[in-house]
């Protein structure tokens, strides 16, 4: 039966060497949690004790977490694949009816949170339409074509927040263990069911990737590794490419 203020949502946010960024994006979205609401961060980080910033970050975070009894803080072998499905079976325990995977870039509002909520229970999985920041040239036509390819080929990709129904999630036996492309080949097993719910308000999410190594470049590298796994190219390969390894 479902709660009559909504769906519980447990949230999984993977990271990895992300520093204070992390616990002030934290401290900004505890608010829109309400009772029944969980969030976990998996942590892959490799912590020295000679890296001092690292881990004062580690530390501080999880001091925070420790005092907030609707956030949990657990530690995983690196893989966003294999950190998403620790966070999920840590949910399991908590029972949560919709699982939202997010990055800790993902610019949130109560919209979200109450979009999520008001879910209908029949639908089975989802993502938000993405607005890359700053929102400017090229930025926003990059965040226009990846919501429109996601609709036309019903592929979801991490930046858009998927939500999946916990049942769901569970019949599907979770996120392969790949390196790489988990959000495409999860996302090719749940629109045999459905196709993904897109009817929410727009989710921001930092462009700092495409201002890193230079939009052009990244735009190439991202239809160049989706392709070579449609070609079949194992994910183990495409990880080396996509790290410039």
């Amino acid at each position: 039966m479902i709660d009559p203020r909504g769906h519980r949502l447990g949230i999984v946010v993977p990271v990895y060497n992300e520093g204070d960024g992390l616990l002030f994006w934290l401290q900004e979205i505890e608010d829109y949690l309400i009772d029944g609401d969980h969030l976990v961060v998996v942590d892959a980080t490799e912590i020295h004790p000679d890296d001092s910033n690292i881990f004062s970050a580690n530390k501080k975070l999880k001091e925070h977490i420790a005092n907030h009894p609707q956030l949990h803080y657990i530690r995983s072998k690196k893989g966003r694949a294999v950190q998403m499905n620790a966070g999920a079976d840590f949910l399991s325990r908590i029972l949560s009816d919709v699982l939202w995977f997010l990055h800790c870039d993902s610019g949130l509002s109560n919209k979200h949170f109450l979009y999520l909520r008001s879910l209908k229970p029949a639908i089975a999985w989802g993502r938000f339409d993405v607005q890359l920041t700053p929102n400017i040239f090229p930025f926003y036509m990059i965040s226009k074509f990846m919501n429109i390819r996601s609709r036309l080929t019903l592929v979801v990709t991490g930046d858009q927040g998927i939500f999946i129904r916990a049942d769901i999630f569970k019949q599907l036996g979770g996120y392969a263990p790949i390196s790489l492309m988990e959000d495409i080949e999860i996302s090719k097993r749940l629109r045999k069911i459905e196709k993904p719910d897109c009817g929410g308000p727009r989710l921001k999410t930092s462009a700092r990737r495409w201002q890193k190594n230079g939009w052009i470049k990244t735009v190439l590298l991202m239809w160049q590794l989706r392709f070579m796994y449609w070609l079949g190219v194992s994910p183990e390969t495409l990880v080396k490419k996509y790290y410039g390894k």
